[in-house]
């Protein structure tokens, strides 16, 4: 009986903003999944998808994805609007008469990932290694540090 009651108390004690609807939780659990990393569209810190990293140089930012089992002639990424899309078709196939009971990966996948600033797409470098694709894109002229030279009269 004790224990109902302090449940009931630690209960009471929680802000009502505490209190999220449940299908509102499980909308984000799928959509910060990685089980359905097309769903990811932008950057901010926690909400990339796992597996991604982002990270910036002085010239440039470089952004590393996992992407294991993908075949590498089947990875096409494009930058538009300060959004690199990257879309692959990973080479795992399905056992011969196997029904999927869960599926977590395979087949089509696509990221987006929101940059920070404007990149120089077209001077972009990507290598994929070890099932990680690693894109190297240059910060464009306007978007880089720039330091002001001080002249003394």
């Amino acid at each position: 009986m004790a224990q109902t009651t302090r449940s009931q108390t630690a209960l009471m004690r929680r802000p009502e903003d505490a209190f999220v609807p449940l299908r509102q939780v499980m909308d984000r659990l799928f959509q910060e999944s990685f089980l359905l990393p097309s769903l990811f569209d932008g950057f901010s810190p926690g909400a990339a998808p796992t597996g991604t990293n982002l990270w910036e140089t002085n010239d440039s930012y470089i952004l590393q994805m996992a992407m294991p089992g993908v075949k590498p002639d089947s990875i096409s990424c494009t930058v538009e609007q300060n959004v690199l899309t990257c879309k692959a078709e990973s080479s795992i196939k399905a056992p011969e008469n196997g029904n999927p009971i869960w599926q977590s990966f395979g087949g089509q996948t696509e990221y987006r990932v929101q940059l920070p600033a404007e990149v120089e797409s077209g001077k972009a470098q990507a290598t994929y290694e070890y099932g990680i694709l690693t894109i190297t894109m240059p910060k464009a002229a306007h978007a880089r540090a720039q330091t002001i030279k001080v002249v003394a009269k």
